[in-house]
């Protein structure tokens, strides 16, 4: 699998001009996998996506986390279904579906496809697990945000943003079923414990508790890349190389590419 990362900043970077596409920036969070799968339309996530070079006309499937407008601009699933060569599939929480303002001229360029939580299906050669996230869509209590599991080739990748801890059908889930070669996992608030986002965000402490039971429970291999993301610039100051050292995580940065 192939990862390039669009976007890795949290929701302040929703304050970033639109237009101000420059380098050493942290975009709203996007990912590509494998040239054809978009996870998440993030502001700038279309824009920084060309400028890299990105052959938008390949891209097949989105798949959204949920609908809060860091991970979801409507404008920008346009762009991306318009540009690609046949309707784009967008996969998201079935009670997301009234949060993406579509229209009856939208779906001449979108196929919709609701989903489940715990609902395995196949596409875009890839065999994909919904499973519910531990976050909170405000405007809209029905919705279910949701991390996504990608299996390809003997290779099993966890994608994870929103979302703090891991809800308990989540984790037994992945217990019984999983072992990652790549976790995306995110780490918004840093080495902040006491910050109010704890319930809904991961902390770095909270990350390395995640990392000690996914070990123990032989969850990882032991070649897994491990990847944090969703950075909102505080509580991260000289945690880069400890972080690298002594528990194998490296952050993410807009423009990241990784192969698993």
């Amino acid at each position: 699998m192939n990862i390039l990362f669009l976007g890795t900043g949290a929701a302040e970077a929703m304050a970033i001009p639109e237009a101000n596409i420059v380098d050493n920036m942290r975009r709203c969070t996007s990912v590509l996998l494998d040239e054809q799968i978009i996870i998440d339309l993030a502001l700038q996530s279309y824009d920084y996506a060309v400028k890299l070079g990105v052959k938008t006309d390949l891209i097949t499937d989105v798949f959204l986390s949920h609908t809060h407008a860091d991970h979801y601009q409507k404008d920008v699933l346009i762009a991306y279904a318009r540009a690609a060569k046949a309707r784009l599939n967008l996969w998201c929480h079935r009670n997301a579906v009234p949060q993406l303002k579509l229209s009856g001229e939208d779906e001449a360029w979108i196929h919709l496809c609701p989903v489940e939580i715990m609902q395995t299906w196949e596409t875009a050669g890839m065999r994909v697990t919904a499973l519910p996230a531990n976050h909170l869509v405000e405007a809209n209590p029905d919705e279910q945000p949701l991390h996504y599991i990608f299996e390809k080739d003997g290779k099993c990748l966890f994608y994870g943003c929103d979302g703090g801890w891991f809800l308990s059908k989540s984790w037994e889930y992945m217990r019984r079923n999983c072992v990652f070669d790549a976790m995306i996992l995110e780490t918004t608030v840093g080495e902040c414990p006491g910050n109010f986002r704890i319930g809904t965000h991961n902390t770095l402490p909270m990350v390395r508790l995640l990392l000690t039971a996914l070990r123990e429970n032989r969850m990882l291999r032991e070649s897994a890349v491990l990847i944090g993301t969703h950075i909102n610039g505080e509580g991260f100051e000289g945690t880069d190389d400890r972080m690298k050292k002594d528990w194998g995580l490296s952050f993410a940065y807009d423009g990241l590419s990784v192969v698993i």
